[in-house]
């Protein structure tokens, strides 16, 4: 017994240094590990942040007629048209991790028509187009390697009518709209067709407007009604503006060859619909039998536009240049006479070049693939259908 309590007396000391010794090594471990993960951030994480104000961009436009180039079957026009347009999309990033982020964004437009215009008051003036202003919330639900789910929402979404030609008579738009990207890969570790995506963009506006119709207030065109009254009138056209204002798009895109070449597609429609007219309006001054009722002309409300922009995408200067060549047909589907107008050609149709500036990769490109982005959004001739 002597023996047994010995050698326990003689263990106990032994034991308790070993297991004290074992804590501290793992406490050493621990440390150095922690030490180590937070190297790795400083050098992978806090370089890879880049700047709040990335993906802004600033765009440059060139565009050309169908008919001035000779695509389409139909003669509409001995007038050339070739134009210049501007745009300048700033973005800033509130709050970002690696799936979610909350951002405010702009969009900021204006076009130089250099051809024989009918649109503006002097030779080569330059518009502004309507102000676009929306808070982008977004999330990634699924994001590993090439796959990706990504939800943005422009909420709200608000268009300021600062165009000259457009604004008469419009207070705002104000809406909102949603976009959903699926990305994959397609031969993926190949150059050619590495990934794809496919996109459905979906939203609705209510534009609030002094008139029904545009009117300037600044504007007294001297005009006889139907009883012979002259009266002095600010209305420009008899045509009324969009009341509701939806959007149905779908997206089809694949990156050609690595990240320098892609091919992307957004095709879809439009619906207007526009405020209401009064169906009726008493004759009185000219009928000797009293007031008879002239019943109008069909209140056609519904005018849907249709969408198509086809482009290639070629980039430069390490992705900070990206250089468009594409096709767009963005018209009324009801033409100026009443005739339907083909989804794929129009009097409205245009082929474009244009380069779109992207200066926050000249500072800091993120590591790996380009990321899929949120594809951009396009209106014809500024919003003119509307």
């Amino acid at each position: 017994m002597r023996y047994s309590r010995g050698v326990k007396g003689r263990l106990l000391p032994l034991l308790a240094g070993l297991a004290a010794l074992a804590v501290s090594s793992t406490a050493a471990a621990q440390g150095t590990a922690d030490q180590a993960v937070s190297a790795a951030q400083r050098k992978y994480g806090e370089d890879q942040r880049r700047v709040p104000w990335h993906d802004s961009t600033a765009i440059w436009s060139q565009r050309l007629g169908s008919q001035t180039v000779g695509l389409g079957t139909d003669y509409q026009s001995r007038d050339p048209y070739y134009d210049w347009v501007f745009y300048l999309r700033p973005r800033y990033y509130f709050w970002e991790s690696d799936r979610s982020s909350l951002s405010l964004r702009a969009q900021l437009s204006g076009i130089v028509e250099l051809t024989n215009s009918n649109t503006t008051t002097k030779q080569r003036e330059f518009l502004l187009g309507d102000t676009l202003l929306s808070l982008v919330p977004e999330h990634a639900f699924v994001k590993h390697g090439a796959y990706l789910t990504d939800l943005a929402l422009s909420l709200p979404r608000v268009v300021l009518p600062t165009s000259k030609a457009y604004r008469l008579g419009k207070i705002a738009e104000v809406g909102v709209r949603a976009l959903l990207v699926q990305a994959f890969p397609l031969r993926e570790g190949d150059d050619w067709l590495p990934r794809a995506y496919v996109g459905f963009r979906a939203g609705y506006g209510y534009q609030f407007a002094n008139w029904t119709v545009p009117s300037s207030s600044t504007l007294e065109q001297v005009r006889m009604t139907l009883d012979s009254t002259l009266l002095a009138s600010g209305q420009l056209t008899g045509a009324a503006l969009a009341e509701h204002i939806g959007v149905v798009h779908g997206i089809l895109h694949a990156d050609v060859f690595k990240d320098i070449v892609a091919l992307e597609s957004e095709f879809g429609l439009d619906p207007l619909v526009k405020f209401d007219l009064p169906n009726d309006e008493p004759l009185c001054g000219n009928v000797l039998t009293g007031c008879v009722p002239v019943a109008a002309v069909a209140n056609q409300r519904y005018q849907p536009a249709t969408y198509l922009d086809v482009y290639v995408d070629t980039f430069a200067f390490d992705h900070a240049l990206k250089v468009s060549f594409g096709y767009e047909n963005i018209t009324s589907q009801l033409g100026l006479g009443g005739e339907r107008r083909n989804f794929f050609w129009s009097p409205d149709a245009k082929v474009y070049l244009r380069l779109e500036f992207q200066p926050d990769y000249l500072l800091k490109r993120p590591n790996g693939p380009r990321t899929v982005g949120v594809p951009r959004e396009r209106s014809a001739s500024l919003g003119s259908y509307r």
